[in-house]
């Protein structure tokens, strides 16, 4: 399956990327470039679309200095 991140601000002169997942965790946005697997960290204020297949939402604890807490995770796959 295909994802495209759609950008305000370009990345590297590229104003959408082609990704094999898109993960929105709280204000920022964890995508998987289909041809780097290096993912690429952008903030939700940068995003104006995502198109994808599947949506899922859970609710994960997540690890953080200090201790664990818990956040909405959408995967758009």
């Amino acid at each position: 399956m295909s994802v495209t991140l759609f950008l305000e601000e370009p990345i590297d002169g590229e104003g959408r990327v082609e990704c094999t997942d898109v993960k929105l965790i709280g204000g920022v946005v964890w995508a998987t470039p289909a041809d780097d697997p290096q993912e690429v960290v952008v903030p939700l204020t940068n995003v104006t679309a995502v198109r994808g297949d599947a949506v899922e939402q859970t609710v994960e604890a997540l690890e953080a200095p200090g201790g664990q807490f818990t956040e909405l995770v959408t995967d758009i796959s």
